[in-house]
C-alpha cells in the first residue's frame, strides 16, 4: 500500500542517515531519549541477547545493547539506574543483532498466512485471512479443489485426526500397548480388551504406534521458551500427540543430553533433574579448552562471551586452547591450536585422561567424595560418582550402579562405595553421614563382581596408548601430553568447553561424556573460574 511504501521509504532514509552519521543534532539527540527507546530481546539467534531499540518518528532505526545487562556490558549499570540516564549509555550487540532492523522492514517478511494456489513446487501462493486458515486446518476438506489435479484430494483436518479424546481411554491404550511390547500381554488380548477403540489406532496390529492423534506432528524451528512449553503442553496433553519436535533435536541435543545425564540426581527410583548446559566461569577462568566451538563463533554467543575472553587474554589472566580442524577466529587468539579429524574428540580426551591418571594429576580429594556430606566436610560445593561401585555383568561389561540393597545393607536409593577392604553404603544427598570411597576398585563382594566408576574410566582410557589415541584423532602424542599437563596446571580454574563441533556426530554423546570427564577429573564444577551451571531460562 502507499502507506507501507511511505513507511519503508522513511525507514530506509533514516537508516541510511544513521549509518552514515548524517543525522541532525536534533535527530541524533532523539535516539538517546528514553521515550524513544524500547527494551526488548533479540531473536536473530538463540542467545536471546537483550537489545535497546531506538526509534525516530515511530520507525526503528538502530539497535544497540542495553546498559542494564551483563550480556551487553561489563560492568552493567544497576537496575535502579533511571532509564533517562541509561538511555545515553550503549552496550554491545553483534552484527546479526543490528540486522534486526533489516529483518523487521524486509519487504519479503511474511506477515500473512500463505496458501498454495498451484501445484507443488510451482511457487504459486495466495494470502488468506487468519480465521480461514484456522478453520481449514481444523476442519480439513477439499482445500485445493482449485488446483489442477487436486480437485478430489481430501485433506484430513485436526478435528478428525484427534480421534481419542478421553484421557482415561488414552492412558489405558498407552499402558496396554507397552505391555504388548514387553510381551506381558498378547496382541489378541489387547484387541479383545480395546475392540471398541481399534478404529482409533494408527495400526491395531502395532499398538505401539498409538492413536490416530499421533499423525499430527508439530515441528518447530528455533522455538523460544514460553512458546515451547505452551505448545508442548497443548500438543501432548490437550491434543494427545506425542510428536512434538523442536530445532534442538537436530542441533545440539547430544550436548544437552550428555550434560543432563552427567548431572542427573537419583530420587524415587529414577534419574532426573540434570542441567543441560554448563559453561566456564570465563570471568575467572585461567585456562579454557574449546572443543569444536569458540569464544567468537559457533557458540552462545559472541556478545556475552567475547568481552570476557578478550579481557582475559589481554590482561594475561587467561590462556585458551582450541580443538578444531579449522583455524577459526578463536584459534587465531589461542596459545594452542590442535586440528583433529572431525568426530574424534573423544580420542583426544581419552589420551589426555590416560596421561592425567598415569601421572596422578587428578583431584583425588574431590573424586573420593561420594556424597554431599563428604563434599561439605572438605569444603567442596559438589561431588561425583567416581567412587561409586558398578556391577559387572557376566560378559565383563559394566551394568548398573551397585545398590546397598544388593548387599543387604540398605535400600534401592542407597548406593555403595569401597573403603578399607569392605563395601560402605552411600546416601548421595545425606548432609550428616559423609561417605568417601577408593578410586581404583576391581573386586568381588558377596559373589557380585564390581568396579568403581573411576576404574572403568581408567580402563577405557588405558585400552590404547597415547600414541594410538593420537593416531586416531590425527595429532602428535606430545601435543596430547602437553595439553593434558597444561590443563592440570591451573587447579579448578581450568575448564573444557565444547559444543556442536564435538557432538554433531553419531558418536557425539560419547565425545561429550569424555569431555565432561576431563572437567570432573580436575574437580572444577561450581568453583570460581571452573564449570558453572547457568541461571536457566
Amino acid at each position: 500500500s502507499a502507506m507501507l511504501a511511505g513507511q519503508l521509504g522513511l525507514a530506509k532514509s533514516l537508516m541510511q542517515k544513521a549509518a552514515s552519521g548524517e543525522l541532525t543534532s536534533v535527530e541524533a539527540y532523539a535516539l538517546a531519549r528514553a521515550e524513544n527507546i524500547i527494551y526488548s530481546v533479540c531473536l536473530q539467534c538463540h542467545t536471546d541477547c537483550p537489545i535497546k531499540a531506538k526509534l525516530l518518528k515511530g520507525v526503528l532505526v538502530k539497535i544497540d545493547g542495553p546498559a542494564y545487562s551483563p550480556q551487553s556490558m561489563l560492568q552493567q549499570v544497576k537496575y535502579s539506574t533511571s532509564p533517562f540516564d541509561a538511555s545515553k549509555i550503549d552496550g554491545k550487540v553483534c552484527p546479526k543483532g543490528q540486522a534486526g532492523v533489516q529483518s523487521l522492514y524486509d519487504p519479503y517478511r511474511i506477515v500473512k498466512v500463505l496458501k498454495r494456489s498451484g501445484p507443488r513446487g510451482s511457487n504459486q501462493w495466495q494470502t488468506i485471512p487468519f480465521n480461514q486458515a484456522i478453520d481449514e486446518i481444523i476442519q480439513g476438506g477439499y482445500l485445493f479443489k482449485n488446483v489442477k489435479g487436486e480437485e478430489k484430494r481430501y485433506v484430513t483436518g485436526l478435528k478428525e485426526i484427534r480421534a481419542v479424546r478421553n484421557g482415561k481411554v488414552m492412558n489405558t491404550l498407552a499402558d496396554d500397548a507397552k505391555k504388548v511390547a514387553r510381551k506381558q500381554m498378547s496382541l489378541a488380548a489387547f484387541k479383545n480388551r480395546h475392540a471398541a477403540h481399534l478404529g482409533k489406532l494408527i495400526d491395531p496390529d502395532h499398538p505401539d504406534l498409538g492413536p490416530l492423534n499421533n499423525r499430527f506432528v508439530f515441528l518447530a524451528g528455533r522455538i523460544e521458551h514460553g512458546r515451547k512449553e505452551f505448545s508442548q503442553r497443548w500438543l501432548n496433553n490437550a491434543f494427545g500427540s506425542v510428536n512434538w519436535y523442536e530445532h534442538v533435536a537436530i542441533c545440539e541435543q547430544s550436548h544437552h543430553v550428555a550434560y543432563k545425564m552427567a548431572t542427573n540426581k537419583y530420587s524415587n527410583g529414577k534419574w532426573s533433574g540434570g542441567k543441560d548446559n554448563l559453561k566456564p566461569d570465563a570471568l575467572n577462568s585461567r585456562f579454557i579448552i574449546f572443543f569444536g566451538t569458540g569464544a567468537f563463533e559457533a557458540n552462545f554467543g559472541p556478545p556475552p562471551m567475547a568481552e570476557k575472553i578478550t579481557e582475559g587474554i589481554v590482561s594475561g589472566r587467561l590462556k585458551i586452547a582450541v580443538i578444531d580442524p579449522r583455524f577459526s577466529k578463536t584459534a587465531a587468539k589461542a596459545s594452542m591450536w590442535i586440528p583433529i579429524r572431525p568426530g574424534t574428540d573423544a580420542a583426544l580426551a581419552l589420551g589426555m585422561i590416560r596421561w592425567i591418571i598415569e601421572n596422578k594429576r587428578y583431584d583425588a580429594g574431590f573424586l573420593t567424595n561420594a556424597n554431599k556430606a563428604a563434599a561439605a566436610a572438605d569444603g567442596e560445593p559438589s561431588w561425583s560418582t567416581a567412587a561409586w561401585l558398578v556391577r559387572i555383568e557376566k560378559n565383563g561389561t559394566p551394568g548398573r550402579y551397585l545398590r546397598a540393597s544388593d548387599l543387604a545393607m540398605g535400600d534401592d536409593d542407597t548406593f555403595a562405595a569401597y573403603k578399607d577392604g569392605k563395601a560402605i553404603p552411600v546416601k548421595p544427598y545425606s548432609r550428616n553421614n559423609p561417605s568417601e570411597g577408593e578410586l581404583q576398585v576391581d573386586t568381588t563382594i558377596r559373589n557380585i563382581r564390581v568396579k568403581s566408576a573411576f576404574q572403568l574410566l581408567w580402563e577405557s582410557a588405558s585400552s590404547k596408548s597415547i600414541e594410538e589415541w593420537a593416531n586416531i584423532c590425527g595429532t602428535d602424542p606430545d601435543m596430547i601430553k602437553t595439553l593434558a599437563k597444561t590443563f592440570t596446571s591451573y587447579g579448578k580454574q581450568a575448564v573444557v568447553e565444547f559444543y556442536r563441533g564435538a557432538v554433531k556426530h553419531t558418536n557425539g554423546y560419547y565425545n561429550a561424556q569424555a569431555l565432561i570427564s576431563l572437567n570432573l577429573l580436575v574437580g572444577n564444577p561450581d568453583w570460581k573460574g571452573g564449570l558453572s551451571a547457568g541461571g536457566g531460562h
